[in-house]
């Protein structure tokens, strides 16, 4: 054997070993040891097995509230252009409220006149207890704030098409129904189903506030539970049974030197002995853990903190936010006894209700290491209108505390020392380990790239789906697979003989190789994907048959038979180069604007075109080598 054909002798006998390997989790599943390597396999799809799906209903008036948030922006702005002065808030009491408190209240109707021609039909009067002389009382146009509704319902669905589909390859289905969005997973393993589930109510909301430094409600409540850093000052009893705790953070800003406080209060996760309604509203119910009426349940310090300050602020109105102010939270894993604390707590911060800034201005995202803390990050970078207003978000805020909110959760509250005017801001990632904390910093990079939902969903219904084809049909497509490549290789042995035993052979390598890219991008194999692989048996004979139809052409004119093989292979690999291409493009058409069934469908064509390629015009060639080598002296003819 020549050392070429020993080398590709090589090659192929170690692909085939991969791929046989790589398909073992397949087809033996759990029988295979703890230790072997490979994992992934082929999944049936939902017509073919079934699956689960999952009924998800969104909060519509969140994005209502987010557009009027974006109206307050662009009005600050006008008001300051035209040297306006005004205190615009958003108040809590109505979906899209809208408040412009006026200085000087000549200016009133000028306000009144901008706010006609720049946002007719947009904005509309409501009525509120403020004072009429100065205040300017509005709210999001019902006909407006339907169809932000509509678009965000839409918005919606199509960032959880995008987050499914994400691999391209899986057929999951997403539809919307009426007010809800219904999604059908095909069966999946568990920790894939969970993943899926994990990104796809990921609302991946992006938000930047302002925290409010000394507020009269903040020193009340710091003064109510007491300093726990001074145990001789009296403490709220309340406070101390349910483990809260009272700090102050202190510093001074870089330029003016003022000294500024955060005041706010720590809770860990504890458990308690709740009613089977409490248990059931915090999703801890387990009947089999239920005693005389009560369950124990682990409840997480920011419920205990949420439900403190609800408590606190319906006894004393001093202790209740005003409505242009809201509590937010952090969760932290101190270093070190951070903050006094040995244990992971949740945190209090006090913020402006009004966003700053969303992730709609966010260009990219990557991941990162900090090279101080060791501690991976994600890296936003700001579009050029996200990155103008960041900077003078942070120019006009000097001095103060910003928070980085994630899914109603503060990430980090940086102190802004200065403008931040390059367009670029970082966000820590949260995890009790390293492994935890890149996957966290990975999932975060893949929703804010495929964008963030427009409101939080919430998932209100779980079912378990039978196979849509039915057992019956499912064993028809299986069959119709079986006997039409059968057909495909008899036919092909009867007309070509010895040649044709290598098509066959080379059609079941075909299907080998594209079964094991298959579970390489862990597909779901349903019936479009028969479909496809069927196809793409049908393209291998074509090919065959254009290889060996000029190879008898070439012995007919009395070439020898190597130089026959040699020429066919040669001349042959144009028109099936072609002939794959054109197939390619109208694959690739379906790749980009089909979806679920036709989508996976386009991508397993194009599998089956690549592995049909390299089977046709070199496996079946060191087929053919093989044989001629074999043979001694000078071959006069080949059964073909």
């Amino acid at each position: 054997m020549n050392p070429s054909l020993r080398n590709r002798t090589l090659a192929f006998v170690t692909i085939m070993v991969f791929s046989v390997l790589y398909l073992l989790p397949t087809f033996v599943g759990d029988a295979l040891p703890s230790w072997y390597y490979f994992e992934k396999k082929i999944n049936l799809g939902l017509d073919l097995k079934g699956g689960a799906q999952f009924v998800y209903s969104i909060d519509l008036d969140v994005a209502v509230d987010d557009k009027a948030s974006e109206i307050k922006r662009d009005l600050e702005i006008k008001l300051g252009e035209k040297q306006v002065a005004a205190a615009i808030s958003t108040p809590s009491v109505a979906p899209g409220a809208l408040n412009v408190k006026l200085t000087d209240p000549a200016k009133k109707a000028d306000v009144e006149k901008l706010i006609g021609s720049d946002y007719a039909g947009i904005l509309q009067a409501r009525a509120c207890s403020e004072d009429a002389a100065t205040t300017l009382c509005m709210r999001i146009a019902s006909s407006y704030a339907d169809s932000v509704r509509r678009g965000a319902l839409e918005q919606a669905v199509k960032t959880v098409r995008e987050r499914v589909d994400e691999d391209g390859v899986a057929e999951r289905t997403v539809i919307r129904k009426d007010d809800q969005i219904i999604v059908e997973l095909p069966g999946l393993a568990e920790e894939s189903t969970n993943r899926i589930k994990e990104l796809i109510a990921r609302t991946a909301k992006l938000e930047f506030k302002i925290v409010a430094n000394d507020t009269d409600v903040m020193r009340a409540i710091f003064r109510h539970v007491g300093p726990a850093d001074s145990p001789d000052k009296p403490h709220d009893p309340e406070a101390i049974d349910q483990g809260i705790k009272a700090y102050i953070d202190s510093w001074n800003a870089e330029k003016s030197g003022d000294k500024l406080d955060d005041y706010f209060l720590v809770a860990s996760d504890r458990d308690e002995v709740l009613s089977v309604e409490e248990a059931r509203a915090i999703n801890c119910y387990d009947k089999t853990k239920v005693v005389n009426g009560k369950i124990t349940c682990n409840v997480s310090g920011r419920r205990v903190l949420e439900r403190y300050l609800a408590k606190l602020a319906a006894e004393d109105p001093s202790m209740k936010p005003g409505d242009d102010y809201q509590f937010a939270f952090e969760y932290t894993v101190p270093q070190g006894g951070e903050g006094g604390e040995t244990r992971p707590f949740w945190r209090t911060y006090y913020l402006e209700r009004a966003v700053r800034l969303t992730g709609s201005a966010v260009s990219n995202a990557m991941a990162n290491w900090d090279q101080t803390t060791g501690r991976p990050e994600v890296v936003v970078d700001f579009n050029r209108y996200g990155g103008r207003l960041f900077g003078d978000l942070t120019a006009a805020n000097v001095g103060k505390k910003m928070a980085i909110i994630l899914d109603d959760k503060v990430t980090s509250a940086p102190i802004i020392q200065g403008a931040i005017r390059q367009g670029r801001s970082t966000i820590t990632v949260g995890g009790a380990n390293p492994e935890q904390q890149e996957a966290e910093a990975t999932g975060l990079v893949n929703v804010l790239k495929t964008g963030s939902l427009p409101a939080p969903l919430v998932e209100k219904k779980v079912s378990l789906l039978g196979p849509t084809l039915g057992r019956d049909a499912v064993g028809k497509a299986q069959l119709a697979f079986g006997l039409g490549g059968i057909l495909v290789m008899a036919i092909m042995g009867f007309i070509y003989r010895g040649a044709g035993v290598i098509a066959m052979a080379g059609t079941v390598i075909n299907i080998l190789l594209q079964l094991m890219v298959m579970a390489m991008f862990g597909a779901n194999l349903s019936l479009p994907g028969i479909a496809a692989l069927v196809l793409t048996i049908g393209f291998g004979v074509d090919g065959n048959i254009l290889i060996y139809e000029r190879i008898r052409d070439e012995l007919l004119l009395g070439k020898s038979v190597k130089g026959a093989v040699d020429i066919g292979f040669s001349r042959a690999f144009s028109s099936i180069l072609d002939g794959q291409l054109t197939t390619a493009a109208a694959g690739w058409v379906l790749l980009q604007y089909g979806s679920g069934p036709i989508h996976g469908f386009a991508v397993l064509l194009l599998i089956g075109i690549a592995t049909t390629l390299f089977v046709n015009t070199w496996v079946t060639r060191l087929m053919f080598d093989w044989y001629i080598s074999n043979k001694k002296g000078e071959l006069a003819t080949i059964s073909i």
